[in-house]
């Protein structure tokens, strides 16, 4: 054994050795858009009197064939990595047509500052489906795509480049007609201060409502804009997903209804404005069923299916004629802001006259209904929010009018209107909504009762794929619980509640020799003095025992003094270090809004000091 020693001693003094970086995946190829022109866009909704853009196609695709680094991962699967940015923008958005994600793969979104903002770990096959990433707050947006077999298909048809600033920089709290144009916020925390979040009136019939209501990312060949619509319940109480909203909200674009986001439940759990902004349930995928300019109604159907792990409501609604009902309720996402409720104490009234739009469509009389709110207002993006009766029946949906925190004067479509609307299938309501064609004049909302929990497992496994027992995996968030991997390495956490966010970690004890031979040390050696690389990127992490951040004859002396025997542990690392499987090389796992079972977590283990990675745990 002496001797044995002696001749590994006289192979390190044979050769120069040096300090090198440990090895890294690289930086993250970025492609840079071409920012479209802002300013015309403004003049151009100002004078032409649509709504408003926030943000504008910069014409930019990329596709995972052409663009970015695909990166094969020691065990297994295949990791594609790029940066997306368009310099000076607000926010982006992606448009991604074409995506394998299919069980097994997963799709992490990052922002400017390294956040992971946005999170697909899908369940079922989504091959195919569209997706729409976004909008992520600054001018950048990194992609981690992971596929387990081999590198697929992904392809983003466009890059939309958000432009609106927060007019909260603006030093009086309302701003004027002329600065909210050249300063519109749309988002998080930009509604006015008179609006009322929605769980600050607890009224039964409201908190019922509240479900069915969903802010809508309006996607167009043109650009993007924010309206508000609801959920609404047909005759046959089959839960088709129809989406009521306003007609005006895609009048004069050419809408890209496969790419419309629809955001359930974007609303603060209590009264106050809250600090951070909260989860919304996020779908994307639609399809126009019919729309009518005189009473302003568009109808729509959610093709990607709705979120099953929440409570929704199906809206009622009541198409009963010279119905006046009072008091009555507003639900709507003023400046694409978190849900509000504005509440009219007087009865309806139903407009007799014409009215004239600023872009340029005459709504006949009678067709809308003319409120005053006595609580809360309305603002950009409120557009389509339902009007409701105090028995939760949806009556009308916000067309426009004047509105400020001072005063408004609004109208509303009328659902009633609505119903025979322009006399065809494609123009009004009665088709879809009675479809047996019963002639209810009134329907009651419908409640679903959504997933309380999920189940999320995964396995842990060292980086040649032997599975790593007694590790112990954490996860924190809206709970907190500690699970040991198996003999399998698999692990599991049978019911974690859902709509939330959550990081899971690992870590595991045992003693510091075990997995370090002799072959680590030749390895390290060769790699020291430049004739062979590493095995993996790993091997480079389990090379750095004093934790230096660089490669050198330092953590060569500490493997042998543990292969000896003359020190028990590393003074700086732990036994082992757990990374979760991906790019870049990080200890934990963000899952962003938790919707579903999630069965592919895994962390890799890696035995510091074991270079070629032999250990049996």
């Amino acid at each position: 054994m002496t001797r044995y020693f002696f001749v590994l001693g006289l192979i390190f003094c044979l050769v120069p050795l040096r300090a090198q970086q440990l090895l890294t995946p690289g930086p993250v190829p970025v492609v840079t858009c071409t920012p479209p022109d802002t300013e015309a866009a403004r003049t151009e909704d100002a004078r032409s009197g649509r709504v408003p853009r926030f943000a504008l196609p910069t014409g930019q695709s990329v596709s995972a064939a052409e663009e970015g680094v695909w990166t094969a991962l020691p065990n297994g699967g295949y990791v594609w990595r790029v940066a997306v940015t368009s310099p000076g923008a607000h926010s982006l958005i992606l448009l991604v047509s074409d995506i394998s994600l299919d069980p097994g793969a997963y799709l992490l979104v990052r922002d400017r500052e390294g956040r992971q903002v946005e999170s697909y770990f899908p369940r079922r096959d989504r091959s195919g489906a569209p997706l729409t990433i976004g909008p992520v707050a600054g001018d950048r947006i990194e992609l981690e795509y992971f596929h387990p077999e081999a590198p697929a298909a992904l392809h983003i048809d466009d890059v939309y480049h958000g432009f609106t600033p927060d007019f909260r920089a603006l030093p009086t709290p309302e701003p004027s007609p002329e600065q909210a144009l050249q300063s519109q916020c749309l988002g998080f925390g930009c509604s006015l201060p008179c609006q009322v979040n929605v769980n600050c009136l607890q009224t039964p019939a409201i908190q019922r409502s509240r479900q069915s209501v969903v802010r809508i990312l309006m996607i167009f060949q043109e650009g993007a804009s924010w309206c508000s619509g609801a959920l609404v319940n047909n005759q046959r109480q089959d839960g088709i997903p129809y989406i009521l909203s306003a007609f005006h909200c895609q009048y004069g674009y050419n809408p890209n209804y496969p790419f419309w986001a629809y955001f359930f439940r974007y609303e603060t759990q209590g009264c106050p404005n809250p600090v951070t902004e909260p989860n919304a349930f996020k779908v994307t995928g639609s399809q126009l069923r019919a729309k009518w300019s005189d009473s302003d109604f568009l109808l729509l159907e959610i093709t990607a299916g709705l979120p099953q792990v929440t409570d929704l409501t199906y809206a009622g609604w009541n198409r009963t004629d010279q119905y006046k009902p009072f008091p009555t309720y507003f639900l709507h996402h003023p400046s694409a802001d978190i849900l509000k409720v504005s509440v009219d104490s007087q009865a309806a009234t139903i407009w007799l006259t014409q009215v004239q739009w600023s872009n340029g469509i005459t709504t006949p009389g009678n067709h809308h209904y003319r409120m005053y709110f006595d609580l809360g207002s309305s603002e950009p993006g409120s557009s389509g929010g339902p009007l409701f009766d105090m028995n939760g029946h949806i009556i009308g949906q916000l067309n426009g009018g004047s509105a400020t925190c001072q005063s408004n004067a609004l109208w509303f479509g009328r659902f009633q209107r609505s119903w025979n609307g322009g006399g065809t299938k494609e123009t009004r309501l009665r088709d879809w909504l009675d479809p047996d064609q019963t002639g209810i004049t009134s329907l009651n909302e419908m409640l679903t009762e959504g997933l309380t929990s999920v189940r999320v497992s995964g396995k842990v496994l060292t980086p040649t794929g032997t599975p790593v027992p007694g590790a112990q995996i954490h996860l924190s968030g809206n709970s907190v619980q500690t699970v040991i991997s198996d003999a399998t390495g698999h692990f599991e956490f049978p019911e974690v509640e859902a709509g939330y966010s959550y990081v899971l970690t690992a870590n595991r004890e045992g003693p510091h020799a075990q997995g370090i031979s002799v072959s680590d040390l030749v390895l390290f050696n060769k790699y020291l003095v430049g004739s062979s690389g590493l095995p993996t990127l790993y091997s480079s992490i389990a090379a750095d025992v004093n934790a230096s951040g660089t490669l050198s004859i330092g953590d060569l002396i500490l493997i042998r003094r543990i292969l000896i025997g003359d020190i028990s542990s590393f003074p700086n690392v732990p036994s082992w270090a757990m990374f979760r499987s991906g790019l870049p090389v990080t200890g934990a796992w963000e899952i962003n809004n938790l919707l579903d079972d999630l069965d592919n977590v895994q962390f890799i283990g890696v035995k510091m000091g074991d270079i070629n990675h032999s250990v049996q745990p």
